[in-house]
């Protein structure tokens, strides 16, 4: 369950559409950086214990339902960082 912050978005430029885009930026990075930092750790423990290669993991090739696994959560994520958005639009709509 998403939770949403009740109130006005706080403005921090001079333009509001520029704080979205940053908000939703920033949304991003630290996804990207908890991600990064996890994927290196499991990596590492896998080479060190001799369970797998890094040369594995690039010759990986998922199937059938790992690909739709992935576009399902692709989709949710792209939700979760696209949310300043839809809140726009939504509001835009009620008016």
């Amino acid at each position: 369950m998403t939770k949403i912050a009740k109130g006005k978005r706080p403005v921090y430029l001079d333009n509001p559409q520029v704080d979205k885009l940053l908000a939703i930026v920033m949304a991003l990075t630290g996804e990207v950086s908890v991600l990064h930092e996890r994927l290196d750790t499991i990596e590492r423990l896998l080479e060190v214990k001799g369970i797998l290669l890094p040369t594995e993991i690039e010759a990986y090739e998922p199937d059938g339902k790992v690909t739709k696994e992935r576009e399902q959560w692709r989709a949710e994520y792209i939700a979760r960082v696209l949310r300043v958005v839809q809140e726009e639009l939504e509001t835009l709509k009620q008016s």
